[in-house]
């Protein structure tokens, strides 16, 4: 029986083939945001419970606020019922939602179909669930990408002693946070009508693109054709060495396609372009009474062919016409079976995950037929559907239960298993456990004697994130360089960019500033490609941090400057306030005091709970000489229990107006920081400044030294300048202008672009009577300055 079509407007919802249309278009919606829709609409006669409509959607409670409040968010603004407009959907304030528009039902039209992609083995066991990364990574620890699941790599980093990673870091990390958040959902790529000219690339010579089966109007129960059946297409490419695109960025593609069952040729080739492939396939099946007929016409940059083939099953179908279009190419099937009971099961199954339907998964794994309710394949599958409903002993047991069944499962499938029961270990806060269980999943594939790069990736991946949460993040670094490699061989282009996002954080929690520039610019390039915007607007934020800490403002402003056009379409408030935060330390840094103000507020309307916002209330007091206004800020501001504490420190210290103030932002913990393998260059700044500020001259000048030598071991170039400059005042103040000269001569190099060594040289040469060379830094400082009083003293 189908289910019933709602239209409203000009909207007509279908909840059987699981798509929003407007005019007769389709728009681009999540999964989650529509079944929110469908639910609504279906009990529009009353207000629907936050708790309800979670239960209903989710299946299970632990759904965070922000999730809920994005889901909907993203469902009004297809709607175009965002901000105060509420004609459809009205927020029922402390309760939940009611539908509010006038809706007719209609009779139904297309056959349903899944809205997220599943990625398949040969062997038809499929890929465990990810915990994940906003993301991400999104390749996860299990292999595939799963709704809110466990932050992995960038919960790990973000766990980390504060004591060694300063507030640039714990900002970028929150970064990653917010993008694996959005990654372990769908990757619901935005598209246009058009390539630009960054789309074109080179051509993969053994690469294809298969685009989702075009199914004939039918029955709901062969929704699973469009997604499962392609999956199963390039699974048997991939066994004649064929790289295949992997389904998120073929989904992306194909997304600029007309919905025509058979585009024209230009449209094909024009994609063809964009993904790089030397070949595209574009699969059509029909039910012909007992048997179905697969088309599958294969496009390339001179040719435009079509094999036909029938079978009793879609994927007898499909198996006969890739086939025999590998065959045509020269190429040597490797898998000649008949596709077996297992297998369509398993894309049965993989349907109703991949529409995020668990109970009518489970229905299908309890109707599986006794010959092979207990094979390896669905119980790692099962385990898959338990993991994802929160019950991690249940799907831990499955797992084992897996990898103890003799005969041994394939090695492919153990791998499987052993990655599921590591995202269980990760889940449960054991990364030991996790890092042996990928390890051993590594060693199965490496036995292999075929290996699949996806499954290798995915195993690398995971490990990643167990080795940052172990605290190895040598070791971390490793296993991402070679997840990527594999990324990059299967094909997996974002997903490799990702990982790479990702590298460049690491390797600037290592000061490796030029890689992880370079690791941030190669990603950048990616993203803007396929239009990732939430991982674009992501990236760029963390370059522009990282253009801070190499002490290039003017360049961190312009590559802020490209998230302009991004904003307004981020619907995650989490990384909205990441964003803003960026664009408040990078105001900062340019002296645009009024920026600062305003990304202050805006953090305000995402409701930020960032201790950092404190840090740039007092920052901007401090670089306006409004010290009454800083005094307070820093006498009467929360110190955050974990977390930025040392880099916020550093700030508050110079707003403090006395050293009681200013010394309970380095609190008991201070000495033990100072003692930590990785000494925090922000903590022995901080301490430095309030001995300069509050204290005897002598131990000014110690601390002064100490600062400057953990920064020229362990810190940033920003470490390094405002080390020194805070030496050279200290010098000064004890009277010893030529010595305080001599520091700064070592950062000449920074007085054209950076404010704070340019206003210093002035003063110090000043001081030492040197009048041109006080004019001439006089004049640098003036042009840096903005909108900063040149008679204060900088912010360091």
């Amino acid at each position: 029986m189908r289910l019933i079509q709602y239209r409203f407007g000009d909207y007509v919802l279908d909840p059987a083939v699981r798509e929003l249309r407007r005019n007769g278009e389709r728009l681009p919606l999540p999964l989650k945001s529509l079944e929110c829709l469908v639910y609504l609409v279906a009990n529009r006669q009353r207000a629907v419970g936050r708790d309800e409509l979670i239960s209903a959607v989710w299946g299970r409670a632990e759904v965070s606020d922000t999730v809920i409040t994005q889901t909907m968010r993203r469902a009004r603004k297809a709607l175009d019922d965002a901000g105060d407009r509420q004609t459809m959907i009205r927020t029922v304030p402390g309760f939940g939602y009611r539908w509010v528009a006038e809706v007719e039902e209609l009779e139904p039209g297309t056959v349903a179909v899944p809205m997220r992609p599943t990625e398949p083995d040969d062997d038809g066991a499929g890929v465990v669930p990810s915990a994940p990364a906003p993301v991400p990574v999104p390749v996860s620890v299990l292999g595939r990408e799963e709704p809110e699941a466990p932050a992995g790599l960038a919960q790990a980093i973000h766990d980390r002693n504060p004591s060694n990673f300063a507030v640039r870091w714990r900002m970028v990390a929150a970064v990653l946070v917010v993008v694996l958040c959005v990654s372990s959902s769908v990757l619901w790529w935005n598209h246009r009508s058009a390539p630009s000219s960054a789309d074109v690339a080179v051509t993969h010579p053994s690469r294809v693109i298969v685009l989702p089966v075009r199914v004939a109007p039918g029955e709901a129960d062969v929704s699973w054709v469009r997604l499962g059946a392609m999956e199963y297409a390039a699974d048997r490419l991939r066994g004649a060495a064929l790289q295949v695109t992997p389904t998120e960025q073929t989904l992306h593609l194909d997304a600029a396609l007309p919905d025509a069952q058979s585009p024209d040729a230009a449209a094909l080739r024009q994609l063809l372009d964009r993904s790089e492939a030397r070949w595209l396939l574009l699969p059509t099946a029909q039910h012909n009474g007992t048997q179905w007929r697969v088309q599958l016409r294969a496009v390339d940059s001179s040719a435009d062919i079509s094999v036909e083939a029938l079978g009793d099953t879609p994927l007898q179908a499909m198996a006969v016409a890739t086939d025999t279009w590998l065959r045509r190419i020269a190429r040597v099937p490797a898998d000649r079976a008949v596709p077996t009971e297992l297998q369509e099961r398993l894309r049965r199954i993989d349907a109703e995950l991949d529409a995020g339907q668990l109970e009518s998964a489970r229905e299908q794994i309890q109707g599986t037929p006794r010959a092979i309710r207990d094979s390896p394949p669905l119980q790692v599958r099962e385990g898959q559907l338990e993991y994802r409903a929160g019950r991690m002993g249940e799907a831990a047991r499955l797992f084992d239960s897996a990898l103890a069944q003799k005969p041994a499962a394939t090695p492919g499938v153990r791998a499987k298993g052993l990655m599921g029961l590591g995202a269980v270990a990760l889940r449960s806060g054991d990364p030991a456990t996790a890092q042996a269980r990928y390890t051993d999943a590594l060693a199965l594939l490496a036995e292999a004697s075929s290996v699949d790069t996806r499954q290798l990736g995915n195993a690398y991946n995971g490990r990643g994130v167990a080795q940052v949460q172990l605290g190895n993040l040598d070791a971390a670094v490793a296993d991402l360089g070679q997840a990527r490699v594999a990324m990059r061989r299967s094909g997996d282009d974002v997903s490799a960019a990702m990982v790479g996002a990702n590298l460049g954080r690491m390797e600037g929690m290592r000061s490796h500033w030029p890689q992880a520039l370079q690791e941030f610019d190669s990603a950048i390039a990616v993203f803007e490609r396929f239009q990732v915007n939430d991982y674009l607007a992501a990236t760029l934020a963390a370059k522009a941090q990282a253009q801070l800490e190499t002490v290039q403002p003017a360049q961190a402003k312009a590559t802020l400057a490209r998230t302009d056009g991004l904003l307004g379409a981020l619907e995650d408030g989490q990384l909205v306030a990441v964003i803003q935060l960026a664009r408040g330390n990078v105001a900062l840094a340019n002296g645009e005091l009024g920026g600062v103000d305003a990304a202050v507020k805006a953090l305000a309307r995402t409701g930020s709970k960032d201790p950092s916002v404190s840090r740039l209330r007092m920052a901007v007091a401090v670089a306006r000489g409004d010290s009454g206004g800083a005094g307070r800020l820093a006498g009467s501001a929360s110190v955050p229990v974990q977390g930025a504490v040392s880099e916020i420190a550093a700030i508050a210290v110079q707003a403090a107006a006395g050293q009681a103030d200013g010394a309970r932002w380095l609190g008991p913990g201070a000495s033990a920081r100072h003692a930590a393998a990785a000494p925090d260059p922000a903590t022995f700044f901080a301490k430095a400044m309030l001995q300069h500020r509050f204290g005897p001259a002598d131990q000014a000048l110690r601390d002064a030294q100490n600062a400057l030598a953990v920064a020229n071991r362990d810190g940033s170039p920003n470490d390094r300048v405002r080390a020194n400059l805070l030496r050279a005042a200290v010098l000064l103040d004890a009277d010893q202008p030529e010595q305080a000269v001599a520091v700064l001569g070592e950062l000449d190099a920074y007085a054209s672009t950076d404010y704070r060594v340019a206003w210093w040289a002035s003063a110090l040469y000043k001081r030492r009577g040197d009048a041109a060379s006080a004019r001439r830094a006089q004049h640098q400082a003036a042009a840096l300055a903005g909108e900063r009083p040149l008679g204060t003293p900088p912010l360091l």
